[in-house]
């Protein structure tokens, strides 16, 4: 006979939980080891990165060289095309609500102080004048990489405001990942508990009849009780 006991329905509802909550620690553990990297700058150079997940590789840079020829060698570590664009604007933070067009009209009124543009794995080495002392924003020019979190700051002749962060987004599989593993967890969990239910119905039905247990027929509620027996004698 089919085990019919309690816990099936519970257990498939704890495995769903465990699968989901696997998922979202791993996300969030992978998630928390992508923060701003510093760099300091030596001399009149830096080497910048793009990487994927719209991300500056460092994103905060101190203690550029001021009024000097500064050497930038960026590497584009991803598959589109990203611009490595120095704002003029010194002290200032460009909001991340801005639109593609908000910046555009930005950088219209700021002409970039420096601007360099890579495909996927060019590196591209320029050189520029570098300003007095103060510090700047540098964005992702390319249309929604700012917004996606692709920002960072330099700091000529000294060190970023405490205040500046940078939330750069995670920089591990596209969503196009997450959708595929998450129809296959749900699709998994609906089999699981749809499983369950069918065998325990299986089960009823091949339970054996009260009768061959030893156990009296049970009567239906519409069915008369037999009249007695006469006694013997």
């Amino acid at each position: 006979m089919d085990y019919r006991g309690p816990g099936r329905r519970t257990l498939a509802l704890v495995l769903a939980l465990i699968v989901v909550l696997s998922l979202l620690g791993i996300g969030t553990s992978t998630a928390a080891s992508h923060g701003a990297t510093v760099k300091r700058a030596a001399g009149s150079s830096v080497n910048i990165t793009a990487s994927t997940g719209f991300a500056f590789s460092p994103s905060l840079i101190s203690n550029a060289a001021t009024n000097s020829s500064f050497l930038v060698t960026f590497r584009d570590g991803d598959t589109q095309t990203h611009t490595f664009t120095i704002s003029s604007r010194e002290g200032y933070v460009i909001p991340t609500s801005d639109t593609p067009s908000q910046l555009e009209s930005f950088f219209n009124q700021y002409h970039p102080l420096f601007s360099v543009t890579a495909n996927f794995s060019q590196t591209v080495i320029q050189n520029f004048t570098s300003p007095a002392k103060g510090w700047y924003e540098f964005v992702c020019n390319e249309s929604g990489h700012f917004q996606n979190g692709m920002y960072g700051f330099i700091a000529f002749g000294e060190s970023p405001p405490s205040n500046l962060s940078v939330s750069a987004a995670y920089d591990g599989p596209g969503s196009a990942v997450f959708i595929i593993v998450g129809t296959i967890v749900v699709l998994t969990v609906i089999a699981i508990v749809l499983g369950f239910v069918v065998g325990r119905r299986r089960g009823a039905l091949h339970e054996m009849a009260p009768e061959r247990l030893g156990y009296p027929e049970p009567r239906l509620p519409a069915e008369p009780a037999p009249p007695p027996r006469p006694p013997k004698g």
